[in-house]
Formats: C-alpha cells, sequence, structure tokens
C-alpha cells in the first residue's frame, strides 16, 4: 500500500470505502492508450489504413465515436508518422469527455478558459469542422507554446490563442460565448496513476485555494457565457471541494442548471448529492465521476451546466474594451490576391477551397483563418490569430506544412504520389528521391491520396521539405 498522508487516506475511506484498495493498486500503474483520428486532415477511414500499415493494432471504444484504445504498438505511439503527420491525437480517455458533453456545434464561438496543451481545443476544432471560433487562452508560457504547435499539427484555422489570466473574460467578453469549457488547475488526485509525487505534496490546504480561484473562473465564465449557452466544468481529481462545492456555489450564485451528462459505453458514477455534513443539489447526481480503479480511464468530474438567463449587470465601462480591428482579407484582395492566384495556378487548387477562408498579413507571412472571424470581437493582442501556414517570396508564395495539410488535398497539379512505404520513409527522413518531374518548383507529396507534405525540385534534384523530427521514421520491417 502506498504512503498516504492522514488527511488523504480518510478522503478516500469517505470517499470510495473499501474500494479505495482498488485505487491504490493503480497508483504508479500506467492506463492503456487512447487516441482519436483526425477528421480535418481528410478520410479517417484512409488514416486508420494507414496507421495499420505501420504497424499498430487498435480497437474502438464501444459508444463513443471517433476514440479507439491501442492494442498493439511496435513502437511507442508518440514516435508514430501518423502522430507527427497530425492524423491521430493521443489523449487519455477522460480528458476526451469534455468537448463529447459539451457537444461544440460548427459556428460557434466557444471559450476554453484553460487550453494548453490542445487536447481538448484540438477536439473541439474538429467536431466543429473548422468553423466558428475557439479562443484558447492558458497564462503559461511554455504550454503556449505547445498548443500554438498541436493546432497546427492537427491543421486548425479557427483558434484565437490568448494569453490572460481567466478571470479577465467575464468582463471584457460579458455574455458573448455560445460554449464555454473550463477545466482549470486541481490537484490531479485523479492521475495518482502517472503522478504518483502527488501523493508527496497534497494537503487540504492546497486544495482549499485551489479552490478559490476555480470559483474565481467560474464566476468569470458564466459572466462571459450568453444566455442559454452551456458551461462544461471538469477536473481530473477526485476531492468535492474543487467539484460538487464549485458547482453548488454556481447554482447559488447564478441562473444555472445541471444537464444531464450521457456517455453510452463508458462506465460512470453520479456526482455526490453529499458529502460529510454538506448536502448538495439533488440533480447533482447529473453530474458523473470516474475512477482509475475501473481500469480504462484516469479520475475524473464532469458537469455540464446552461445559463437559464442574462445576468443584467453588464461590467462597467471602466472594465471593458475596444475590440482591435484586424484586417482579415478574402482571396481575392490584394495584397493576398497575387499569392492565392499563385496557388490556384501551380497547384490547380479550385477557387472554392480558399472562399471559406480569410487571411491575414504580417510582413512575410499569410496566417489562413476561418471567415466567422470577421464578425467575432478580438481583443488586446492574442499571441496567435488561425494558423501561419505560407510565406510570400519575390515571385512566388511558398506554403509551410501546415498550409500543404490544408490546401493539398484539393490540389490538381504539382503533386507526386509516393509508390510505396520505402519511398514515403526516404521522403519523411529528408532523403533524396530520384523523381522523374516535368518542371521544377513545389510538388505536394502525397501517399494513397493523402497529403504527407511538400519538396522542392532545384536543378534536377528533389530536396524534401518534410519537418525534421527527433528521431528518425520507421516504416518498412517494423514488428
Amino acid at each position: 500500500m502506498p504512503q498516504l498522508s492522514p488527511e488523504l487516506e480518510q478522503l478516500f475511506d469517505q470517499l470510495l470505502g473499501q474500494e479505495k484498495l482498488l485505487m491504490y493498486e493503480q497508483i504508479g500503474n500506467k492506463l492503456p492508450h487512447h487516441f482519436r483520428f483526425n477528421p480535418l486532415k481528410g478520410n479517417v477511414e484512409e488514416q486508420q489504413a494507414f496507421f495499420e500499415e505501420q504497424g499498430f493494432r487498435f480497437n474502438p471504444v464501444e459508444g463513443l465515436d471517433n476514440i479507439f484504445q491501442v492494442a498493439f504498438q511496435p513502437y511507442p505511439i508518440g514516435k508514430s508518422l501518423s502522430h507527427f503527420l497530425g492524423h491521430i491525437y493521443v489523449q487519455d480517455l477522460a480528458s476526451m469527455i469534455p468537448p463529447l458533453a459539451l457537444q461544440p456545434q460548427p459556428n460557434d464561438w466557444v471559450l476554453d478558459m484553460s487550453a494548453a496543451p490542445g487536447s481538448k481545443t484540438t477536439q473541439m476544432g474538429a467536431m466543429m469542422g473548422n468553423t466558428g471560433v475557439i479562443l484558447a487562452n492558458d497564462i503559461v508560457a511554455k504550454r503556449l507554446r505547445a498548443l500554438s504547435k498541436n493546432i497546427e499539427r492537427m491543421s486548425m484555422y479557427n483558434t484565437i490563442v490568448n494569453q490572460w489570466f481567466g478571470e479577465q473574460y467575464g468582463n471584457v467578453y460579458y455574455e458573448q460565448f455560445d460554449k464555454i469549457l473550463l477545466d482549470p488547475a486541481c490537484s490531479g488526485l485523479g492521475t495518482l496513476h502517472k503522478n504518483p509525487e502527488i501523493l508527496g505534496w497534497w494537503t487540504p490546504k492546497h486544495c482549499e485555494r485551489l479552490a478559490s480561484g476555480q470559483r474565481k473562473l467560474m464566476i468569470s465564465a458564466i459572466k462571459a457565457l450568453r444566455p442559454g449557452g452551456v458551461l462544461l466544468y471538469s477536473t481530473c481529481t477526485l476531492t468535492p471541494e474543487e467539484n460538487e462545492e464549485i458547482v453548488q456555489f454556481a447554482l447559488d450564485e447564478f441562473p444555472m442548471e445541471i444537464e444531464a451528462v450521457d456517455l453510452p459505453g463508458l462506465k460512470t458514477w453520479p456526482g455526490l448529492t453529499g458529502f460529510q455534513d454538506k448536502r448538495f443539489h439533488p440533480d447533482m447526481e447529473k453530474t458523473i465521476r470516474l475512477y482509475p480503479f475501473d481500469r480504462v480511464t484516469e479520475g475524473f468530474y464532469v458537469a455540464r451546466l446552461r445559463k437559464l438567463e442574462s445576468l443584467d449587470k453588464s461590467p462597467h465601462p471602466s472594465k471593458q474594451m475596444a475590440p482591435r480591428h484586424h484586417n482579415f482579407l478574402s482571396h481575392r484582395i490584394s495584397p493576398v490576391k497575387k499569392s492565392m492566384d499563385y496557388l490556384m495556378q501551380h497547384f490547380g487548387i479550385p477557387e472554392k477551397a480558399l472562399k471559406r477562408l480569410r487571411f491575414l498579413i504580417h510582413g512575410e507571412k499569410i496566417s489562413f483563418c476561418t471567415r466567422d472571424f470577421e464578425q467575432f470581437p478580438i481583443y488586446g493582442r492574442p499571441m496567435q490569430i488561425g494558423t501561419n501556414m505560407a510565406r510570400t517570396l519575390d515571385r512566388v508564395v511558398k506554403l509551410n506544412s501546415g498550409g500543404t495539410h490544408l490546401l493539398g488535398p484539393y490540389a490538381k497539379r504539382s503533386v507526386v504520389e509516393l509508390p510505396d512505404l520505402e519511398s514515403l520513409q526516404k521522403y519523411v527522413n529528408r532523403e533524396e528521391l530520384d523523381l522523374d518531374l516535368a518542371h521544377p518548383g513545389q510538388h505536394i507529396i502525397r501517399y494513397k491520396g493523402m497529403t504527407m507534405g511538400y519538396g522542392i525540385l532545384d536543378k534536377g534534384k528533389f530536396k524534401s521539405q518534410f519537418p525534421k523530427g527527433e528521431w528518425p521514421f520507421e516504416l518498412v520491417n517494423v514488428g
């Protein structure tokens, strides 16, 4: 049995009774890998076949669409080409539940208050089909870098990245969002299977400090949510102070109601309607708990709340900002027109593929955005708007890897279809390929119809422009 403080031992005893022993058995024992495929990268069935071709085996999670459990991996899944390309996102099953419960729809305005490193953000982007707006926020610079990298890897362009304190949103974006995901910092008791060091620093006082911050973020989220909108509150901890008590606070202070969370095929436990001498709203049983001793997912808590009416308490003008103007351009407006005309001519990209996009120019860089940004108020100075996907040169525009994956599926010219895994392995490891090409310049690389990246034919030599990985990719003779 692991060494627990008396306070933690008492908490687990009161929460779980004898089942606490099952939980202790899970401490330090890794759970199975789960992942999802990325519909923003094209046909999911083709991605599945390609992942299997690399030697991986996986099974669908019953009742949950596009979620799979790894059955066999010839090498760590994070080193696979599918992961590097953004075909898959490896994620704990519990982490996938908040977006599934929130159900963001195409064209929604969504706030992800604690977004980094982007697991839930990218999942919501796929569910929304790259439409609408996701405002992805975090405060830690290192985590934000990971968020930006994952947004690009997963081919998202409907996302704005902010580095704000979450408490700011209630005043600045008062009653603006259709959906809000609040997954705040917590004590992490649901992650003991991978973070057993938590046992060394967990204290009740630490939980109380975290709960104070969670209440402030809850206030901000509710203020930023439009009447009729939905707020999804989740944590990866088990303490009632950070879960049911925070939701009860929302019910007591604001016109909010709890809605049921239905996840067929996944074992869940109802939220607590009482703990120790505290009593919670009867609807708290509509919230859900997950425990790691079920050996499927980490410990988690999820509550879905709907805002019933306006708060009628607009922020004082001194707390409001004026939105900043951003010059979002269509493909037919200069100075972006010349670049887009080049792409349509060189790659044979149909105009309809560009009509759904808007573009921002930053010096030589061109960012691709959803046209929904034209109506969305943008305050302050975001770290990122859309995704940087190309840069202009003297006479041409050069797609980067992100831009290639976005526009590559539409290309009709300057496309190379690699014949086998051996050729693909050479390409992704940046080795020269012996290709018979009619004209120089940029060429999009495909394998079995899927865009892999691009290369450049220069002075008779084809040079791979595939991003350099941290390790060589092994695609043949694996398993």
